[in-house]
Order: structure tokens, then C-alpha cells, then sequence
């Protein structure tokens, strides 16, 4: 691992930037695919039930994964 951190640390910044740039971009691509996904429930004739649970769920957790991912990718940048 010590040989792995010193590969780390000699990447360029651009390249660091690129990888911070990619992150956000995914995550911006997670915040869409849960907009379109809590958009369609609003609109979806599924009763209550623990299926309709399970997807609100699921979108709160790939709001989550989207959120920790662009907080990450702006803490790469700002280093």
C-alpha cells in the first residue's frame, strides 16, 4: 500500500482535477436518475405498499451516494 500512496502523490494535478471532475459528473448523473425516478412514484398509481417503500428507499440512497460523492469531488479539488 505505501508503494500505491507514493503513486498518489506523484499523479499530476490535472490529472487529480480530471478524476475530481469525474466524480462530480457522476454524481450529478445519480441526482438526475433520482430526480427522473421520484418524479415517476409521484405519478405512479402503485398503492402503499413495502415495494413503494423499498423505491423511496432506493432514492434516498442514491441521493445520499450523489451528495457524499460531490462533497468528495470538491474536497479533491480544493487540495
Amino acid at each position: 500500500t505505501i508503494r500505491k500512496m507514493k503513486g498518489i502523490r506523484a499523479m499530476k494535478k490535472t490529472d487529480i482535477y480530471d478524476i475530481a471532475d469525474r466524480i462530480i459528473n457522476h454524481s450529478n448523473e445519480l441526482g438526475n436518475i433520482n430526480e427522473l425516478i421520484t418524479t415517476n412514484l409521484g405519478y405512479s398509481d402503485m398503492t402503499k405498499s413495502h415495494e413503494l417503500d423499498r423505491l423511496y428507499f432506493l432514492t434516498d440512497y442514491i441521493k445520499q451516494a450523489a451528495d457524499d460523492l460531490r462533497v468528495l469531488g470538491n474536497e479533491i479539488i480544493k487540495e
